[in-house]
């Protein structure tokens, strides 16, 4: 790739929002996925994962292919496929969220306007923390990465002479 240093960070910006605040609460007390994991022993992990719904299977498998980009990034091996995939993880995720929670609540569909988009960012950023941002900023980057790039520069031959 050859936005390879960016796809990177956008790699480690998901795996980031796991240790960062998701939600911010009114009463200052924040909540982090990884905050979570401890209460977990094996035989309750096993049982959560086959009983969890779809969407937490695909909020954890973002994380799993973030990690699986930083590591063969660091190596030079990276794929825009690989990069693709764990942006729809994200960016889809993050969609379903937005709009089963808009059809639990019972609004109507929204009218993406730039007014619309405003409101909607503004409700989203009294909520959301610094994790939620990582995760779905990186994200959104590494799967537009991963449809732009344009690859790795092709090596030109050598020659004996410059003209």
């Amino acid at each position: 790739m050859l936005f390879r240093p960016l796809a990177l960070l956008c790699a480690i910006a998901i795996l980031a929002g796991l240790f960062l605040p998701w939600v911010a609460t009114p009463v200052g007390a924040n909540l982090a996925p990884w905050d979570a994991l401890p209460a977990f022993d094996r035989a309750s992990v096993e049982t959560f994962l086959t009983q969890a719904p779809n969407e937490v299977r695909l909020f954890l498998l973002s994380f799993v292919l973030a990690a699986l980009f930083v590591l063969v990034a660091l190596v030079g091996l990276e794929r825009r496929w690989l990069a693709f995939l764990t942006g729809v993880c994200v960016v889809g995720l993050a969609g379903i969220t937005v709009w089963q929670s808009r059809a639990a609540l019972g609004l109507v569909p929204p009218q993406w306007t730039i007014e619309e988009a405003n409101r909607l960012f503004l409700l989203a950023n009294d909520v959301l923390g610094t994790g939620g941002w990582a995760w779905v900023g990186g994200g959104a980057l590494l799967l537009l990465l991963g449809v732009f790039d344009p690859g790795r520069a092709k090596p030109r031959a050598a020659t004996a002479s410059r003209w």
